[in-house]
């Protein structure tokens, strides 16, 4: 019989399922990554994760949902229909600005 205390955490589904799924690409379930993430709290006696503000980047395909992608292709097109176009050397100097450089 097991000895672990039950624990509730309120998580957004769509986040959570999202975990889920990179955590099973590693073999680990969503209850054995809050296991883990405790027990380093404890043994570093701090948070565990640097937090910073995430730079933003390029699109990557790998890593974004069916809906994102669809988000993104819906952008392209308004910005198109919009008549927000760049030429290439536009589009360079944009990506090495935001993204440095490329």
């Amino acid at each position: 019989m097991s000895t672990a205390e039950m624990s509730y955490v309120e998580v957004e589904p769509e986040i959570k399922r999202r975990a889920e799924e990179i955590l099973s690409k590693i073999g680990m379930s969503y209850s054995m990554a809050v296991d883990l993430f405790t027990r380093q709290i404890i043994l570093r006696r701090a948070f565990p994760v640097e937090l910073n503000v995430p730079v933003s980047k390029p699109l990557c395909l790998d890593s974004m949902t069916e809906n994102e992608i669809d988000a993104a292709i819906q952008e392209g097109t308004d910005a198109l229909e919009a008549g927000r176009v760049y030429t290439l050397e536009e589009a360079r100097k944009i990506m090495e600005s935001e993204y440095g450089r490329i």
